[in-house]
């Protein structure tokens, strides 16, 4: 029998069990962040994207929505860019950390921007968010803190294992 797929006592495979017995080692944790990142950055292409074709000028008023999501032309170019971005950084890992903690920042500020925002119907605003918009920032920006703490460890402890090896 393999070594690497003996199963111990905590159920594990020997390979997968290190850092003291938790399921996950440094690979398969980086691993796990890719399709997160992926998912978000594929979220908001196909909102930016599909948002073009919603624009306010094209539609009459109130028409302008992806589903249930606002489209305005800054909101698309927003979603558009971070969808872009998380693209290449779904297939770059290393750059995974720089997104995750730029999502975290600018959703977390177009959320508090939404909340504040869709509490009052100006019919000046650029931005023009709506509930939905609110949630999905919101959620967006959480997800990008878990990602971004999770990538943080994972690099600090590829740090931390190379100077040990040195």
């Amino acid at each position: 029998m393999n070594e690497a797929f003996h199963s111990g006592s905590k159920g594990y495979p020997v390979s997968l069990r290190r850092n003291g017995g938790f399921p996950m080692n440094l690979r398969t944790t980086g691993f796990l962040l890719r399709p997160v990142v992926l998912v978000i950055a594929l979220v908001h292409l196909v909102l930016g994207v599909l948002g073009f074709f919603f624009l306010p000028e094209a539609n009459e008023v109130g028409e302008n929505t992806v589903w249930i999501f606002s489209a305005t032309g800054m909101l698309d170019v927003i979603r558009t860019v971070i969808g872009v971005l998380g693209l290449v950084a779904a297939f770059k890992p290393s750059a995974i950390p720089a997104y995750s903690w730029l999502v975290f920042v600018a959703f977390t500020g177009l959320t508090a921007f939404g909340v504040l925002s869709a509490g009052t119907d100006s019919a000046g605003d650029a931005v023009n968010l709506n509930w939905a918009d609110n949630v999905l920032h919101g959620v967006t920006a959480f997800l990008a803190l878990v990602v971004g703490v999770a990538s943080t460890r994972v690099s600090r402890r590829k740090q931390s294992k190379t100077r040990e090896n040195v």
